[in-house]
């Protein structure tokens, strides 16, 4: 995962954002809604990767593309099928880098074309998440979006949409060692209270169940615990709340996810607790002028 910069964070979005602050201001205004550019479209793959006529590569910045499991093998296609659906010949997009990626795919939102004259573009990512045809990734090209999107995956998993009928996609509980078991090597999102964090020299650790349990636990490498501390995450302050973690699921060394940027962490609210990330209030967004 990509590092994240202190300057942008300094609490985190909550897991329910319709019940709670916005992650901040700066992140919801940069969020954009119509798009920049504008190109037809040539194909769409079961990535939900869109290959524009002209050659160029578009990547959806912040979803990860729904897999085949052994209740819904032809899902990803399903997918597809629903996004080229609602595309239409061309599209609008705003490219989240200046150049390709290795594969030469470019992240980007994508807007769709107003459903009706005089409504605002659809934005592809938000179709997508709210008809549960993907999860929300967390990654620097999307974090403008951020809280848009878990928002849009947060109704959709409620509703049981999509994928989220799936039981490959539910959420996992920190000490369900059979469902680790059938999920290693894949992104999964894991939940529960934390019970300790334990500080070393070359790592943090946040454990979920006591440590002879080999319960779930996540691995933050120093340097990045550097960043996230600088960025006001206090780690202590967390011990007891419950966390929802998305990531690589890691079996070498007992299940654990590594994280580097606190985008891959949720903190679910609870009623009389309106602490962030940090341990201390967080304070209400501004209302519009």
């Amino acid at each position: 995962m990509l590092l994240l910069p202190a300057l942008n964070i300094a609490t985190l979005a909550r897991a329910d954002p319709a019940s709670a602050p916005a992650q901040s201001a700066a992140a919801d205004t940069a969020c954009p809604d119509s798009a920049t550019s504008r190109a037809a479209v040539g194909t769409i793959d079961e990535r939900l990767e869109i290959t524009l006529k002209d050659g160029r590569t578009l990547r959806l910045a912040g979803l990860e593309p729904p897999r085949p499991t052994p209740d819904a093998p032809d899902f990803d296609a399903t997918a597809r099928d629903a996004l080229k659906a609602r595309s239409g010949a061309e599209i609008g997009f705003v490219p989240q880098a200046g150049q390709p990626d290795r594969w030469g795919r470019i992240p980007a939102f994508v807007f769709f074309d107003p459903s009706a004259p005089g409504t605002p573009p659809v934005s592809a990512a938000q179709f997508l998440l709210a008809g549960g045809f993907a999860r929300f990734m967390p990654e620097l090209a999307a974090r403008p979006c951020r809280t848009v999107f878990l928002a849009a995956e947060g109704a959709a998993r409620k509703a049981k949409l999509g994928l989220w009928r799936d039981p490959f996609y539910a959420i996992i509980a920190a000490t369900d060692g059979d469902a680790f078991a059938e999920r290693a090597a894949t992104n999964v999102i894991i939940e529960r209270r934390l019970v300790a964090v334990d500080k070393g020299p070359l790592l943090t650790k946040l454990q979920f169940a006591p440590r002879r349990a080999r319960a779930f636990s996540v691995t933050i490498m120093q340097r990045n615990v550097k960043i996230l501390e600088r960025a006001g995450l206090d780690f202590h302050a967390l011990i007891g709340r419950t966390l929802r973690v998305r990531g690589l699921l890691d079996l070498r060394f007992g299940p654990q996810i590594e994280i580097s940027s606190a985008d891959e962490i949720e903190l679910i609210p609870e009623a009389g607790d309106d602490r962030g990330l940090g341990g201390k209030p967080e304070a209400a967004p501004e209302k519009a002028r």
